[in-house]
């Protein structure tokens, strides 16, 4: 513990974790386990999917809970099966939160697991914290655009949390303005952070030529198909791409590679695990978010510039509140593919202004440094546990 107060017991309702791999997944693993070193005790309960995970299991020195997180949506099979084991489900989440004597809940993204955190937050009385991540426009499945049900419960935590948060400025009030609702003195921000001292001594990742480096699901928000046609107009400029993920674009990212006659220059890798994900950007020259949708905060862009990389970023939702234009990097307008191309030949054609980049993004980087971020969580934890509870 860094003061005298009494460690927190902390429930985080994570809208997917481990062994699924992702921005959202990957904060709460970096939080979770900040929050631990910082002499906390957290648990985290997630969604059971696919159902032959592991109903608990300690990762990393993190206990995991997943259950079956069904929820009564609009198809007669997903109210059935909703209507047989719900009362199991919340029995076995009330026990859970009950015996590791869980003092604060913690939302983070919302999806199903906010249905099962608001009926926490009222059978238990505890004081429940909402975070958003971007789900309103990043979620690959277009969540929030085709469930009745995932929208009312949004606006319930809206409406009850004790804090509403964001990784991002543009984040929380987008969701404010979705639900309607004014959140007043509940908003706070909060950024996501990065493990800044896994990219100080990362051993850069071997590559025939010098190379631009893209990373994230493949999915249609992420923007690969722009990324690659935008390289394609740029010519060969002497640097490879290598995009890092997998998703359901794949094929239709190598299709387009293949028409653009680009397989000797451009590479899909695949999903990359945490030794790579440094290697990667240790290695690269720049880094591309190329995103058509508004994101929350890219936990790639910080990434990016921990590693002293300039970024070539999409100016999207959150991200123009972390890469600064022309100081930490480019932004470019969503979905200007003329744009990204120049600002693609820009960076290959100027090393010292990749350099000056560079170096400024590092700089910034040190201002998302997970100790204090967790400082900042646990100070938002203990506010909302110092006071009356918000009625519901």
């Amino acid at each position: 513990m860094t003061d005298s107060t009494p460690p927190l017991n902390i429930a985080m309702f994570a809208s997917a974790f481990h062994p699924s791999l992702g921005g959202v997944e990957e904060v709460c693993r970096q939080l979770a386990l900040e929050l631990q070193r910082q002499g906390h005790r957290i648990i985290i309960l997630t969604n059971r999917w696919p159902r032959n995970l592991l109903e608990h299991e300690n990762y990393q020195g993190l206990e995991i809970f997943r259950l079956p997180f069904r929820v009564p949506q609009e198809c007669l099979k997903s109210k059935v099966s909703y209507l047989l084991t719900h009362r199991k489900i919340v029995r076995q989440m009330l026990d859970i939160l009950r015996r590791r004597a869980v003092n604060v809940l913690h939302v983070q993204c919302v999806s199903a697991n906010g249905y099962y955190a608001m009926i926490a937050k009222r059978r238990l009385g505890l004081p429940l914290i909402m975070t958003a991540h971007g789900e309103l426009t990043m979620d690959a499945s277009g969540l929030y655009q085709r469930s009745a049900f995932q929208n009312t419960v949004l606006r319930d935590l809206a409406q009850h949390a004790d804090k509403l948060t964001a990784c991002s400025r543009r984040t929380l009030d987008d969701v404010e303005k979705h639900v309607g609702i004014d959140f007043g003195g509940r908003r706070a921000i909060i950024y996501n952070g990065a493990p800044i001292e896994e990219f100080a001594d990362a051993v850069p990742h071997v590559h025939r030529r010098p190379y631009v480096l893209c990373m994230g699901r493949l999915v249609p928000q992420k923007g690969f198909e722009l990324l690659l046609d935008a390289f394609a107009a740029a010519g060969d400029i002497g640097f490879d791409l290598l995009i890092a993920g997998d998703g359901p674009l794949q094929k239709t990212l190598q299709d387009q590679i293949a028409m653009h006659g680009m397989g000797d220059r451009v590479f899909l890798l695949g999903r990359a695990d945490r030794a790579n994900v440094a290697a990667l950007f240790a290695g690269a020259e720049m880094f591309v978010l190329p995103s058509v949708a508004d994101e929350g905060l890219p936990l790639v862009c910080i990434e990016a510039m921990a590693a002293g990389r300039p970024v070539i970023a999409a100016n999207v939702g959150g991200v123009p509140e972390y890469v600064l234009h022309e100081k930490t990097g480019l932004l470019f307008s969503r979905g200007d593919r003329g744009q990204l191309t120049a600002a693609l030949q820009r960076l290959v054609a100027d090393p010292d202004l990749r350099h000056r980049l560079g170096a400024a993004g590092q700089a910034r980087a040190q201002l998302f440094r997970w100790p204090a971020i967790g400082r900042e969580c646990i100070e938002l934890y203990r506010s909302v546990m110092n006071r009356p509870r918000i009625a519901s």
